[in-house]
């Protein structure tokens, strides 16, 4: 949790938030904010693979993360609380009107090869804050990769939510679900929670 409140005041410091109620009314006992973003919703199901489908396994992700925080002084939130769309342009909207002090984007990846595996975290070099979730991004991809993924690292993308959020926000992509080692891994639900317990670790280190 220290190093996580350390990458907090990083991005502080640099003046991004400084001109904003948000952070200006936050006292020392003030929770932090971390919002989860599951991707995607409704009739925008994401990568399908037979039976499964990507909405749907980073909903209950996301749910599990808010279910199991084990910090005291951060609250998580979620963007969608059920089945429900939300474009990206609105998804952008709503979280810099939200100002939360990190926005994690839950995903599960998709390639026309069911080779590619492993996980991926997508960050935007537009996004001012880029340096600071890069630093925290690689650790994140390093502790759910210890799951039995390949950690691919940081892919560089200029995604509308990446890019037009004004806040700190990483995309984890956990996995493939066309990659048949990955998708036994992401359709089993008893991961879930070790998956949260490996965001937790990162966060925490």
């Amino acid at each position: 949790m220290k190093k996580l409140l350390q990458i907090f005041c990083l991005i502080l410091t640099t003046g991004l938030f400084a001109q904003t109620n948000f952070i200006e009314n936050k006292t020392p006992s003030t929770k932090r904010v971390i919002l989860l973003d599951a991707g995607h919703g409704g009739t925008d199901t994401g990568v399908k693979k037979d039976e499964f489908q990507e909405k749907d396994i980073a909903l209950k992700i996301a749910e599990i993360i808010q279910e199991k925080n084990p910090f005291t002084d951060v609250d998580f939130v979620l963007l969608r609380k059920g089945d429900e769309q939300i474009i990206n342009t609105s998804r952008a909207k709503m979280i810099n009107e939200i100002k939360p002090d990190l926005v994690l984007s839950i995903h599960a990846n998709y390639n026309v090869k069911d080779s590619k595996k492993g996980t991926e975290i997508h960050l935007s070099p537009l996004n001012p804050t880029f340096e600071e979730c890069k630093i925290l991004g690689e650790k994140i991809g390093k502790s759910i990769s210890s799951l039995g993924f390949e950690n691919l690292g940081i892919v560089e993308t200029n995604s509308k939510i990446l890019r037009d959020s004004q806040v700190p926000i990483i995309m984890i992509e956990i996995g493939y679900l066309t990659n048949d080692d990955d998708r036994k891994i992401l359709t089993n639900e008893s991961n879930y929670p070790k998956i949260a317990d490996k965001i937790f670790e990162a966060l925490k280190n």
